[in-house]
């Protein structure tokens, strides 16, 4: 696991960090073999982890590499934590904490004091409640310690109580921190609702989260948001994303209205922004798209770290590139993807594996709809290559599919039979959804004409403008129209 964090961590990292991690250990005089693995880790392949392994041990046969990559790891977070503690309002107030309690300790009681007082307006300021209640605790302790010197006992009863109220307020979005991380582990292990059964599992979820909203009224931004962000999952993950629309809307105008308190970088926002265009790519409202496009082009700024500008550049490429394919602008988006180089798609390629799938699949459709089937099918084995396939993300469902009928485009039967095998073993039969379904029959029907059910093929393809608008199925048809297509 060490090892794991180590890769993931040193591959997460831009150049300019690099090279402040370089200098700090540049200090050290010791023997570091924790800077060869760092070395062999930057240069090699992610997923080549045995090949690390033997590598490090040739060279350091009698280290650890589970004590070095721990090492590794805490050394890199070292310098990333200075590097961000001039940057993240975050790091700076719970400096602020960390910086009173030395005065403290070194009998500064006045200074310690003024540095609590300067946190705690910060605090508020930012809307940090925890923080803000951390101040008051120790201001109470401060106060108790010198014997309430000159401290009335109203003025004493009043910071009681703000630091209660604050209590109040940090339980408010722990409940509704609690639900969201419900909500998101019961789809994340189930996958996007595809049936009433499955839906019916969430309403206690959603019951529970009206009525907190309803008791206890949402007047701070982390609050909002958190309402808004639970929404708009519960709404993308059930399939009613004119819903979803909406809320991510609603919480695209409350992040810019507060653009002061969103995090470095801003995660929440870029996510709010993705909602939007996910769900305009749901509802097929490409011309709607490049507004939201331009917004995720400013976010690509050199105050925010390289791992997050990369993202926000995946994310506006992919969502051209589906707008561009929907209207046959085919020229262009191979255009596109030439202008951004080989290496482009393969950097911080773990820190969204979903978006990652999302990119390999669309440029590999625009090959597919080019007719360029050997290029299509280089790019989907890319990421068949690369990234690792999870049963529950419909991405990884459509690039298989498109796979499979790239085997028989091409022609290769042998593959085709075996694939649409390893397909339903790996999904489970149980979970396809009809346009699979559909799909995988109407696919072996062509190239075994004794497989039984015609009959029913036929009748299910009578309803294909049925299926096309259901709200489940659609989940999958939007980034490929399967039952369009025809062997």
């Amino acid at each position: 696991m060490a090892m794991l964090a180590a890769i993931r961590l040193i591959k997460s990292l831009s150049g300019s960090e690099k090279r402040v991690f370089k200098l700090y250990v540049k200090r050290q005089s010791t023997e570091r073999s924790y800077l060869f693995l760092f070395d062999l880790i930057d240069s090699s392949n992610p997923n080549s982890l045995q090949t690390i392994e033997t590598t490090f041990k040739k060279k350091y046969p009698s280290a650890s590499i589970y004590n070095t990559s721990r090492y590794l790891v805490k050394i890199i977070t070292d310098c990333l934590i200075q590097l961000k503690a001039d940057k993240d309002q975050t790091f700076q107030l719970y400096l602020g904490l960390m910086r009173s309690r030395i005065l403290k300790e070194r009998s500064l009681y006045e200074e310690s004091y003024n540095e609590i007082k300067r946190t705690r307006l910060k605090a508020h300021t930012y809307q940090y409640p925890i923080v803000e209640y951390l101040t008051y605790r120790e201001e109470l302790n401060y106060l108790s310690d010198n014997n309430f010197h000159e401290t009335t006992d109203k003025r004493l009863v009043e910071i009681q109580m703000k630091a209660k109220m604050l209590l109040r307020d940090v339980n408010h979005i722990h409940d509704h921190h609690s639900l969201f991380e419900l909500l998101k582990y019961r789809l994340i292990h189930a996958g996007k609702i595809s049936s009433k059964e499955q839906l019916s599992k969430l309403n206690d979820l959603v019951l529970s989260e009206m009525a907190l909203v309803t008791n206890k009224p949402a007047n701070s931004f982390a609050a909002q948001k958190l309402h808004l962000l639970f929404q708009s999952f519960f709404f993308t993950n059930v399939g009613e994303y004119t819903s979803a629309l909406k809320i991510f809307s609603s919480l695209n105008q409350l992040f810019e209205k507060k653009l002061e308190l969103l995090d470095n970088p801003p995660f929440d926002y870029l996510s709010a922004l993705n909602g939007i265009l996910d769900s305009l790519h749901t509802l097929a409202h490409f011309d709607k798209m490049n507004f939201y496009i331009e917004k995720l082009h400013q976010l690509h700024q050199s105050i925010y770290p390289e791992y997050f500008r990369s993202l926000v550049q995946k994310i506006s490429v992919l969502y051209q590139l589906i707008s561009l394919n929907s209207k046959m602008e085919l020229s262009e988006s191979v255009a596109l993807i030439d202008s951004l180089g080989r290496d482009w798609i393969n950097q911080y390629s773990m820190i969204d594996e979903e978006k990652q799938w999302e990119l390999y699949f669309n440029i590999a459709k625009s090959y597919f709809l080019l007719k360029d089937f050997r290029k299509s099918h280089h790019w989907i084995n890319n990421a068949m290559l690369r990234q690792h396939c999870h049963k529950n993300w419909l991405i990884c469902k459509a690039t298989r599919l498109l796979n499979i009928i790239l085997y028989y485009e091409r022609g290769e039967r042998d593959y085709l039979e075996y694939e649409i095998t390893a397909y339903k073993r790996f999904f489970g039969k149980e979970h396809l959804l009809k346009s699979e379904i559909i799909l995988l029959k109407n696919i072996k029907f062509k190239i075994r004409t004794s497989v039984p059910g015609k009959a029913k093929l036929q009748q299910a393809q009578n309803d294909l403008n049925v299926l096309r608008k259901d709200q489940y199925e659609i989940q999958l048809l939007k980034h490929f129209d399967f039952l369009a297509w025809n062997p």
